[in-house]
């Protein structure tokens, strides 16, 4: 049986224009820790599936360290023209990456498994970058090839 995700764990970070922001990321509870269970869109440094530990707070849990890592890579991404999102989603998922769409039209974040080969990803990216179809960054990036 399937176990339900009913917990989301709370992030605080720095947002781009260096004020204190907070993101909401699904999460599995296993044993006293918690298995990241949506890609994350804004927050830093953390990526599906890695178990991490938190503090709880008036009902809320925050996010306390990173217990383990999965080897997984997050990509936050904004596609500039609403008529270039359907090519490049496709393309990252023929990477075999999955990709979460956001509230934002054409903010995307994408998971880069660990057992995928990132380089080409990047390449990729740094050539759509180039012809001024998008900007990226990378959030978490475990890969080092």
């Amino acid at each position: 049986m399937k176990e339900e995700i009913r917990d989301k764990v709370k992030f605080v970070y720095y947002d781009i224009e260096d004020n204190l922001a907070i993101e909401s990321v699904w999460a599995l509870r296993e044993g006293d820790c918690y298995r990241i269970k949506n890609i994350p869109f804004f927050a830093p440094n953390i990526a599906y599936d890695d178990l991490i530990t938190v503090e709880e707070d008036e009902d809320e849990l925050f996010f306390d360290d990173i217990v383990e890592e999965s080897g997984n890579s997050t990509l936050q991404i904004i596609i500039f023209n609403e008529n270039d999102i359907n090519d490049i989603t496709k393309k990252i998922e023929d990477f075999e990456c999955g990709w979460e769409g956001s509230h934002l039209k054409g903010y995307i974040s994408i998971n880069v498994p660990k057992k995928v080969k990132y380089s080409p990803i990047k390449e990729f990216l740094e050539s759509k970058s180039k012809e001024k179809k998008l900007d990226y960054k990378e959030a978490c990036l475990a890969h080092n090839d």
